[in-house]
């Protein structure tokens, strides 16, 4: 028997244990699209240059509670091109209103204190889950649920700071290209308190700030179960909303209209999204995710010069700035540049590009020396590669002397995929060179039977990280050559969206599957579960150190433990060298307890190459259907980055697949 320890997001063939999810949800679905914006006119376009230059001109914020001073670094990274064109619209074109509120914003965000607002603070009012961020919706709108039942606290201006801190957060996590949130409220009453709705001067408050210091930001507000009480409160304060914003208002509606099913909450409307809010666990993991985001964009504009008017789209991860001069339109691109690779890097520190098969010619086939001559070689077009934690690594952490560097332009490569599958476009034959030219075969029957494959076979592979580091060569460059021995033809009646991600979670037929996140000490629970019937074979999908400490208690001392790698707190280099030192410790130190030693063997099996016995095996599991692959999420070519986000939470409940080719 054998085991797979996994966690959220792990690399399990089989179906992890049901539960809700804890967490927020991190991207929207593949078909959730912001919609395109539209181009400045000229005179919009004027009224823009203007007042940028305006803000460029500012000396000092005023206040009259002591804190006027010249802009700060924070605040112009606040002033970003959409924030000045929401300013403009928000006052109908008018060019010096926009300016008059643009800087009473700035005193009201210095005066209010918005960036000394801190989770610590605001965890109190949060305990229920009151508001909580989850899920996007249609039009790629983060969103922001409001459930006044769950209120918790008396009212107090912490309350309103409650809600500032949270349309901070949801800003924080805002995909490129979209600008405004979807609010869902659901009035639900309490069962412990007959009247949750706040009251009218409060609520006015809040719709002050939010109508005049977060102006064009509200793109939905979903509204359900709505009592006659709080009907009547929308009522008496109607007179005090912008009548555009009422129209943004959807009352009652079934909302699955407006947000992916599968990404809205099952307590609202018709959501199918099992969520359970847990403070523990969900507020450190929004705390986390927006403290992240918020860095990159903090990187990506000082990467750009600190610019006064930088576009919030390059900040979110968008390809590039937008020239000041330029209309505004919607780029969902991932940064390019070089024709090398995919990068995670700023942009304009010349990453290389995600889309060399786009432009690139055609690789060839080997012509090295040093390449063995006496294999066979397939050319491949990627239909679908899986996205793994170690492509990460692979793309920012490893260091970039260990990268292939091509000769030519002697810049480090790894593009990103080693899990995919294809269709064989070309065959190279290992007897046709020039120096043996291959014999005439007396049929076609007798040369398909000399070699595996042949042009249209679709196949799954899996080059091992060894290969990926000496060539460069990754399933995100579309077509790839590649060593036939990397690949096993799929079998009949399986397609190659099924196949894709199969080699790296492939585990033994008899699998039990662990979620550590479950227990509070995992190797105490195994011990108890399998204690009496010890395992044969463990093989570690996270790189849990503890559960191999205590291995001794629920592995055969026969038995070997491997492991993938040794889970990273973090993608960075350290991480990566405390990994590696932890897995050589494991595989040299002495196996004797009384040494110090677990009494059990380790192994590392991180993308190292399983060979083609064991590839072949595997695939003839899958096609008898006793092997299938979970799979989480599938995204479109164009939004690796976003996909890469995922992967990089550890939260997937399964595959994520990049559809890299149309069929």
């Amino acid at each position: 028997m054998a085991t797979t320890v996994t966690g959220h997001g792990t690399d399990s063939v089989h179906e992890k244990a049901a539960g809700p999810l804890k967490v927020p949800l991190l991207a929207p679905t593949p078909d959730s699209r912001p919609k395109p914006r539209e181009p400045l006119t000229a005179e919009q376009q004027q009224k823009y240059d203007w007042l940028l230059e305006q803000v460029k001109a500012w000396t000092e914020i005023p206040s009259a509670k002591g804190k006027a001073g010249p802009l700060t670094d924070s605040e112009k990274f606040w002033l970003t091109r959409e924030c000045l064109l929401r300013y403009l619209r928000a006052t109908k074109w008018h060019e010096k209103d926009a300016e008059k509120r643009l800087l009473e914003t700035l005193t009201w965000r210095r005066e209010y204190g918005v960036e000394e607002l801190t989770a610590e603070h605001i965890s109190p009012e949060n305990e229920t889950g009151k508001q909580m961020i989850l899920g996007y919706d249609k039009e790629a709108r983060v969103c922001h649920y409001m459930s006044p039942g769950r209120q918790n606290t008396e009212p107090s201006p912490r309350q309103v700071q409650h809600v500032v801190y949270m349309v901070e957060r949801v800003i924080d996590i805002m995909p490129p290209g979209q600008e405004t949130l979807a609010l869902l409220i659901n009035f639900q009453q309490s069962k412990t308190r007959s009247n949750t709705a706040p009251g009218i001067g409060q609520a006015r408050e809040v719709l002050h700030i939010l109508q005049h210091h977060y102006p064009e930001r509200l793109g939905k507000a979903l509204i359900i179960n709505m009592p006659w009480i709080v009907t009547g409160f929308f009522k008496l304060i109607k007179p005090f909303i912008d009548p555009l914003t009422y129209e943004k208002l959807k009352f009652n509606e079934d909302m699955s209209q407006y947000v992916p099913p599968e990404q809205m909450w099952s307590e609202f409307s018709s959501g199918k999204l099992e969520f359970e809010y847990d403070h523990a666990v969900y507020w450190p993991a929004l705390q986390k995710i927006c403290s992240e985001r918020r860095a990159a964009k903090w990187q990506r504009w000082i990467a750009g010069d600190q610019q006064l008017g930088e576009s919030e789209d390059y900040l979110s991860g968008a390809a590039e700035p937008y020239p000041t001069q330029q209309n505004n339109n919607n780029v969902l691109n991932i940064t390019t540049s070089n024709n090398q690779g995919l990068d995670l890097s700023p942009p304009r520190a010349v990453p290389p590009d995600p889309y060399p098969h786009r432009r690139s010619p055609t690789p060839a086939f080997p012509a090295d020396p040093a390449i063995p001559q006496n294999e066979e070689w397939l050319l491949l077009r990627v239909s679908y590669a899986a996205l793994n934690p170690a492509d990460l690594v692979t793309l920012s952490v490893m260091p970039f002397f260990i990268r292939s560097h091509r000769k030519k332009t002697n810049t480090p490569v790894a593009v990103a995929g080693v899990d995919f599958t294809a269709d064989v476009i070309d065959v190279w034959h290992p007897t046709a060179t020039a120096t043996a030219p291959a014999p005439a075969p007396a049929s076609a029957a007798a040369t398909a039977s000399r070699f595996r494959f042949a042009k249209g076979d679709q196949v799954v592979c899996f080059p091992p990280l060894a290969h990926l580091l000496a060539t460069g060569v990754g399933a995100l460059q579309g077509v790839v050559a590649l060593p036939a021995r990397y690949a096993v033809k799929i079998p009949a009646g399986k397609t190659k969206r099924e196949a894709a991600g199969l080699f790296l979670a492939a585990c033994t037929a008899d699998v039990q599957v662990i979620d550590y996140t479950q227990h509070a000490h995992l190797p105490g629970e195994l011990a108890r579960r399998f204690g009496d019937q010890p395992f044969d074979h463990i093989i570690d999908a996270f790189g849990n150190q503890e559960v191999y400490r205590h291995s001794a208690r629920y592995l055969k001392a026969a038995g070997m433990y491997n492991a993938v790698s040794i889970h990273y707190a973090d993608y960075t280099f350290w991480e990566l060298l405390k990994s590696a030192m932890t897995l050589l410790t494991n595989s040299i130190w002495p196996r004797s307890p009384w040494l110090g030693g677990t009494g059990r063997r380790f192994k590392a099996a991180s993308m190292t190459d399983p060979g083609l016995e064991t590839m072949e095996r595997i695939i003839k599991l899958f096609g008898e259907g006793k092997l299938r692959v979970a799979v989480d999420s599938e995204w479109p070519f164009e939004k690796v980055h976003d996909a890469l986000d995922v992967v990089k939470t550890g939260h997937a409940a399964g595959k994520v697949i990049i559809k890299v080719n149309e069929e």
